[in-house]
């Protein structure tokens, strides 16, 4: 086939396929101009739940923020008002059971928390904080929750559930007071008479955190178990 033949041929391949992809087109403009307007419409839709979401996370912690000043307000004036803190406890719960953003549902259940825990009222803190936590297993509240459940659990000679929550706060990588986490760990373990137990989680301590205070005082628990035998 000579030069000009094919040449001739590469144009009416090229020709052909131009025909055929504006029939394609015409054929299926709508399907192809309703794709491109949901393409679109993704796009705005996208904009439009993020500029929204943004606002109902404002305007939930601004209403969070007033409770907690009202609560503030009223430990400062150092007068015991039960049912004006059964009425904030009320507000928080009803901004937490909301079905609202996440970083709004923690803090509500953390100041919660936080006034339960003021009223020893240390099993509803206890379900205030685990729910705050549940809420957001991403997030460094994560860990601090955490170590709150076993504080409460503490208080309410919960010392299996106590240990659970203090090891997980120490394992929650985002947690800044391990160091406390462990030694109430073994603080606990010793209460109840685990020694080993406490000497294993005291040594983790101070193998981990040499410089702390909380390890310093781990090695003084060691010495006295060691001294007085009931650990290695």
């Amino acid at each position: 086939m000579s030069q000009e033949a094919n040449k001739r041929s590469d144009e009416n391949e090229k020709k052909t396929f131009a025909d055929l992809l504006t029939l394609f087109i015409v054929k299926f403009r709508f399907v192809l101009l309703g794709i491109l307007v949901a393409g679109i419409l993704a796009i705005v839709a996208v904009g439009v739940v993020s500029s929204m979401n943004e606002k109902a996370v404002k305007a939930g912690l601004t209403e969070v923020d007033k409770i907690t000043d009202e609560y503030a307000t009223l430990k400062f004036s150092e007068t015991t008002d039960t049912a004006k803190e059964d009425e904030l406890i009320a507000k928080a719960q009803a901004v937490a059971d909301k079905n609202g953003p996440v970083v709004v549902k923690v803090r509500a259940n953390i100041l919660v928390a936080e006034i339960q825990y003021g009223r020893k009222n240390y099993e509803a803190a206890r379900a205030a904080w685990l729910a705050a936590a549940e809420a957001d297993k991403k997030s460094y509240t994560f860990g601090l929750c955490n170590y709150q459940c076993g504080i409460c659990s503490d208080e309410l000679g919960d010392y299996d559930n106590a240990v659970a929550y203090l090891n997980a706060a120490a394992e929650s990588e985002d947690f800044a007071d391990v160091p406390r986490a462990l030694f109430n760990i073994g603080r606990i373990e010793e209460s109840r008479g685990n020694y080993e137990k406490a000497a294993e989680t005291y040594k983790k301590l101070f193998a981990d955190y040499p410089s702390d205070q909380w390890a310093t005082l781990a090695k003084s628990r060691l010495i006295s178990l060691s001294v007085d035998g009931k650990a290695n």
